[in-house]
């Protein structure tokens, strides 16, 4: 690409995309639950805040070509150069990178189904802490593996995404990977939320009614 927004075009479906679209067509649509899901944002965020943001020297802030850029979420919950940052965010600073399926007052509307991964600062804010420190008490610990989120970590001639870690902390890993597993995350409508019952916690987590 030779300009940013030539990089993010959002014409190519990822790897990852093409699962969970699967996912939730066998899990959802074929199992008549769509009315319960709501299309709300997901939010891929590929601002470029430069190495001031950051705290990558080498950080261009272009994002597209050859050029290192590390991208938004690294200058709120950190990373190997600014660990000193725990400020997640749930605002999407460029709706072009608000994903959603039809609602386009809010989102893009290019997606498929109403269905996407974690963010970096959703898993902060779920109890990680700040980039790699483990955290075994809380409910997105998995010892048994890693996890992909929708958050673009940083390039410097290979790209890399914030993964949620084994042991529990926020991580990177680049996309070259092939060992990490897929966790799609959906949104339930106001309307079937009201019908849950439980109190979130580990002995009466949320559910519907049986």
């Amino acid at each position: 690409s030779t300009s940013k927004e030539e990089a993010q075009t959002n014409t190519a479906n990822s790897d990852i995309k093409t699962i969970v679209d699967g996912w939730y067509k066998t899990n959802i649509v074929d199992a008549g639950y769509s009315e319960s899901v709501e299309d709300t944002i997901f939010c891929n965020d590929r601002s470029t805040p430069g190495s001031a943001a950051t705290g990558l020297s080498s950080d261009t802030g272009l994002g597209y070509g050859t050029n290192i850029t590390a991208y938004g979420a690294t200058s709120r919950v950190g990373g190997p150069w600014k660990t000193d940052k725990t400020q997640p965010s749930f605002v999407c600073p460029n709706k072009n990178d608000a994903f959603t399926v039809s609602n386009e007052e809010k989102g893009n509307g290019v997606l498929t189904y109403p269905v996407g991964l974690i963010t970096a600062d959703e898993i902060v804010a779920a109890g990680s802490g700040k980039y790699n420190t483990s955290n075994t008490a809380y409910y997105l610990y998995n010892p048994n593996s890693w996890s992909w989120s929708l958050s673009p970590y940083y390039y410097n001639g290979n790209a890399r995404e914030f993964i949620l870690y084994a042991g529990g902390n926020l991580h990177y890993m680049g996309v070259y990977s092939t060992d990490g597993a897929v966790a799609p995350v959906i949104n339930l409508s106001a309307d079937y939320a009201r019908t849950l019952q439980g109190d979130g916690t580990i002995s009466n987590p949320y559910h519907g009614k049986y």
